[in-house]
Protein backbone atom coordinates (compact mmCIF):
# COMPACT_ATOMS: atom_id res chain seq x y z
CA UNK A 1 0.00 0.00 0.00
CA UNK A 2 2.96 2.32 0.51
CA UNK A 3 3.37 2.68 -3.27
CA UNK A 4 -0.14 4.12 -3.52
CA UNK A 5 0.74 6.83 -1.00
CA UNK A 6 4.02 7.56 -2.78
CA UNK A 7 2.22 7.81 -6.13
CA UNK A 8 -0.44 10.12 -4.73
CA UNK A 9 2.17 12.33 -3.05
CA UNK A 10 4.23 12.52 -6.25
CA UNK A 11 1.17 13.29 -8.34
CA UNK A 12 0.18 16.12 -6.01
CA UNK A 13 3.78 17.39 -5.99
CA UNK A 14 3.92 17.80 -9.78
CA UNK A 15 0.36 19.08 -10.37
CA UNK A 16 -0.60 21.27 -12.20
CA UNK A 17 2.57 21.00 -14.33
CA UNK A 18 2.94 17.24 -14.38
CA UNK A 19 1.41 13.81 -13.84
CA UNK A 20 2.42 10.33 -12.75
CA UNK A 21 1.54 7.86 -15.50
CA UNK A 22 1.14 4.09 -15.58
CA UNK A 23 3.92 3.94 -18.15
CA UNK A 24 7.46 2.79 -18.79
CA UNK A 25 10.19 4.96 -20.26
CA UNK A 26 13.71 4.79 -21.64
CA UNK A 27 16.24 7.43 -22.52
CA UNK A 28 19.01 7.90 -25.05
CA UNK A 29 21.19 11.01 -25.47
CA UNK A 30 18.95 12.94 -23.04
CA UNK A 31 15.83 12.08 -25.09
CA UNK A 32 13.06 10.07 -23.45
CA UNK A 33 10.49 7.77 -25.01
CA UNK A 34 7.32 7.03 -23.06
CA UNK A 35 5.34 3.77 -23.42
CA UNK A 36 1.70 3.51 -22.37
CA UNK A 37 -0.41 0.35 -22.33
CA UNK A 38 -2.95 -1.45 -20.23
CA UNK A 39 -1.58 -3.71 -17.49
CA UNK A 40 0.06 -6.65 -19.21
CA UNK A 41 0.11 -4.73 -22.49
CA UNK A 42 3.85 -4.93 -23.14
CA UNK A 43 5.26 -1.63 -21.90
CA UNK A 44 7.71 -3.30 -19.48
CA UNK A 45 8.76 -5.78 -22.18
CA UNK A 46 9.50 -2.94 -24.60
CA UNK A 47 11.44 -1.05 -21.92
CA UNK A 48 13.46 -4.16 -20.98
CA UNK A 49 14.33 -4.96 -24.60
CA UNK A 50 15.40 -1.39 -25.28
CA UNK A 51 17.39 -1.24 -22.03
CA UNK A 52 19.35 -4.32 -23.16
CA UNK A 53 20.37 -2.37 -26.27
CA UNK A 54 21.68 1.16 -26.10
CA UNK A 55 18.88 2.79 -24.08
CA UNK A 56 18.91 3.59 -20.40
CA UNK A 57 15.89 2.58 -18.34
CA UNK A 58 14.19 5.58 -16.74
CA UNK A 59 11.09 4.02 -15.23
CA UNK A 60 9.11 0.81 -15.31
CA UNK A 61 5.37 0.82 -14.74
CA UNK A 62 5.19 4.34 -13.27
CA UNK A 63 6.77 7.45 -14.76
CA UNK A 64 6.66 11.03 -13.56
CA UNK A 65 6.15 13.49 -16.43
CA UNK A 66 6.77 17.06 -15.38
CA UNK A 67 7.48 20.50 -16.80
CA UNK A 68 10.77 21.80 -15.44
CA UNK A 69 11.57 25.39 -14.54
CA UNK A 70 13.55 25.52 -17.80
CA UNK A 71 10.37 24.85 -19.81
CA UNK A 72 11.37 21.28 -20.75
CA UNK A 73 9.04 18.33 -20.15
CA UNK A 74 10.92 15.39 -18.66
CA UNK A 75 10.32 11.72 -17.93
CA UNK A 76 11.53 10.97 -14.42
CA UNK A 77 11.62 7.79 -12.36
CA UNK A 78 9.00 7.40 -9.68
CA UNK A 79 10.21 7.40 -6.09
CA UNK A 80 8.86 3.88 -5.67
CA UNK A 81 11.07 2.68 -8.54
CA UNK A 82 14.17 4.24 -7.02
CA UNK A 83 13.21 2.63 -3.72
CA UNK A 84 12.67 -0.81 -5.30
CA UNK A 85 15.86 -0.60 -7.39
CA UNK A 86 17.88 0.54 -4.38
CA UNK A 87 19.62 3.27 -6.37
CA UNK A 88 19.62 7.01 -6.73
CA UNK A 89 21.45 6.85 -10.06
CA UNK A 90 18.41 6.72 -12.33
CA UNK A 91 18.18 9.97 -14.27
CA UNK A 92 15.37 11.53 -16.22
CA UNK A 93 15.44 12.82 -19.79
CA UNK A 94 13.56 15.30 -21.99
CA UNK A 95 10.45 13.74 -23.52
CA UNK A 96 10.64 13.23 -27.28
CA UNK A 97 7.69 10.98 -28.17
CA UNK A 98 4.84 8.92 -26.71
CA UNK A 99 3.95 5.39 -27.77
CA UNK A 100 0.81 3.36 -27.08
CA UNK A 101 1.95 -0.26 -27.11
CA UNK A 102 0.02 -3.27 -28.39
CA UNK A 103 1.20 -6.84 -28.74
CA UNK A 104 0.62 -8.56 -32.05
CA UNK A 105 1.68 -9.28 -35.58
CA UNK A 106 2.22 -7.67 -38.01
CA UNK A 107 4.16 -4.87 -36.39
CA UNK A 108 3.36 -1.28 -37.28
CA UNK A 109 3.68 2.31 -36.16
CA UNK A 110 0.98 4.92 -36.82
CA UNK A 111 0.96 8.55 -35.77
CA UNK A 112 -2.25 9.36 -33.90
CA UNK A 113 -3.96 12.67 -33.18
CA UNK A 114 -3.63 14.47 -29.86
CA UNK A 115 -7.36 14.03 -29.27
CA UNK A 116 -7.26 10.28 -29.83
CA UNK A 117 -4.11 9.94 -27.70
CA UNK A 118 -5.81 11.76 -24.82
CA UNK A 119 -8.95 9.62 -25.18
CA UNK A 120 -6.90 6.44 -25.24
CA UNK A 121 -4.78 7.46 -22.23
CA UNK A 122 -7.90 8.19 -20.19
CA UNK A 123 -9.58 5.00 -21.39
CA UNK A 124 -6.71 2.85 -20.10
CA UNK A 125 -6.52 4.81 -16.82
CA UNK A 126 -2.99 6.08 -17.42
CA UNK A 127 -2.94 8.66 -14.60
CA UNK A 128 -1.79 6.87 -11.46
CA UNK A 129 -3.53 7.60 -8.14
CA UNK A 130 -6.24 9.41 -10.14
CA UNK A 131 -9.03 8.00 -7.97
CA UNK A 132 -7.22 9.05 -4.79
CA UNK A 133 -7.06 12.79 -5.44
CA UNK A 134 -9.61 15.59 -5.25
CA UNK A 135 -11.79 16.44 -8.27
CA UNK A 136 -9.99 19.76 -8.80
CA UNK A 137 -6.68 17.86 -8.85
CA UNK A 138 -8.16 15.37 -11.33
CA UNK A 139 -9.07 18.29 -13.57
CA UNK A 140 -5.51 19.65 -13.35
CA UNK A 141 -4.15 16.21 -14.28
CA UNK A 142 -6.48 15.92 -17.29
CA UNK A 143 -5.54 19.42 -18.49
CA UNK A 144 -1.82 18.64 -18.26
CA UNK A 145 -2.27 15.31 -20.05
CA UNK A 146 -4.24 16.96 -22.84
CA UNK A 147 -1.45 19.57 -23.25
CA UNK A 148 1.15 16.82 -23.26
CA UNK A 149 -0.41 15.17 -26.29
CA UNK A 150 -0.61 18.51 -28.07
CA UNK A 151 3.10 19.15 -27.46
CA UNK A 152 4.56 15.75 -28.38
CA UNK A 153 3.96 13.25 -31.19
CA UNK A 154 2.00 10.16 -30.17
CA UNK A 155 2.09 6.83 -31.96
CA UNK A 156 0.25 3.55 -31.83
CA UNK A 157 2.74 0.69 -32.16
CA UNK A 158 2.18 -3.01 -32.44
CA UNK A 159 5.04 -5.45 -32.19
CA UNK A 160 5.66 -9.16 -31.84
CA UNK A 161 7.97 -10.56 -29.18
CA UNK A 162 10.53 -11.52 -31.85
CA UNK A 163 10.68 -7.96 -33.22
CA UNK A 164 13.05 -5.20 -32.17
CA UNK A 165 10.95 -2.40 -30.63
CA UNK A 166 13.81 0.02 -31.31
CA UNK A 167 12.79 0.02 -34.98
CA UNK A 168 9.59 1.85 -34.07
CA UNK A 169 11.48 4.71 -32.42
CA UNK A 170 13.16 5.79 -35.67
Amino acid sequence: MMDRFILRAQLRAVLPDGVVLHASSVGENNNAFLFLARSGGGKSTVMSKLAMERFGAIADDSTVIALGTDGMVRCLPCGSMKQNMGTEKIDGAVLKAIYFVEKGIPGFRYRISAEYAFYRAMRISSIMAYGNILSREQKQARIFLKKLFQMFPAYLVRYGLQEDPGLFLR
